[in-house]
């Protein structure tokens, strides 16, 4: 998986546009990404590629929000999430491409119900309720990319809001992230080539995370909402057609 100078510099600048939007909404990022860099690098190598620039992309938007961070929401979002990320990560390097595909496709257009479900239902979740939320977040994560809005819409279900929601989700997406990318290495599913691009995907993502993070009080929170979910199922579509 060798890139020309050429191909690299755009997926470089596709990395700091997903950061932008991304930062701004706390999911969405992977959705994009995962799009656009499935007919470039092949189904099977994206959610690997991405564990090693999600990592790196979530620490930019980490920093931003650092100072809302709830430590005690994060511990357990990892703690309910970290085992099932492993049997995750497991079934996905079992897969072949055009079930992989499939499964990403179906999980990503799915973040879109879910989420409208909880807000309908204005679910407040317990400790013993973020940490159910947090392993089924694990599982998808594990299986697929773009499941970030899974993730925020338990934490804003266990009460979190705005920049709370933002600092806590990206913490714990880092982890998990840096755990999974370990995972997959082990598994054999991440190789050299494949780590290299997810580090130029994150660090180019920089920069978009400080323009994204400056943005969150200037724009309407509605219309960003419609916005993701139409780029979301946009997305999970073009996978399931490329599978």
């Amino acid at each position: 998986m060798l890139f020309d100078p050429l191909t690299l510099a755009a997926i470089a600048a596709l990395a700091l546009g997903a950061a932008v939007i991304g930062s701004v909404g706390g999911f969405g990022t992977g959705v994009i990404l995962a799009a656009a860099l499935t007919p470039l690098i092949g189904i099977k190598a994206v959610v690997p590629v991405l564990a090693v620039a999600g990592a790196i992309i979530n620490s930019g938007r980490f920093w931003f929000y650092r100072r809302s961070l709830d430590r005690r929401a994060c511990g357990i979002a990892v703690l309910g999430a970290l085992p099932f990320l492993v049997l995750g990560t497991w079934i996905y390097s079992m897969l072949d491409a055009r079930t992989v595909g499939t499964v990403l496709g179906l999980t990503v257009i799915a973040t879109v119900p879910a989420r409208r479900f909880l807000q309908r239902r204005k679910i407040v979740l317990n400790s013993a309720g973020l940490a159910a939320g947090a392993a089924v977040f694990g599982l998808s994560s594990g299986v697929a990319t773009g499941t970030g809005m899974i993730q925020i819409a338990v934490l804003l279900g266990a009460g979190l809001s705005g920049p709370a929601v933002l600092a806590t989700d990206a913490l714990a997406t880092i982890l998990l992230d840096v755990c999974k990318a370990a995972l997959f290495q082990r598994l054999a599913v991440l190789d050299v080539q494949s780590f290299y691009t997810g580090v130029l995907i994150g660090v180019a993502s920089i920069p978009g995370s400080a323009l994204g993070a400056w943005l969150v009080s200037r724009i309407h929170a509605h219309l960003h909402v419609l916005f993701m979910e139409g780029l979301i199922l946009f997305g999970g579509a073009f996978m399931l057609w490329h599978a």
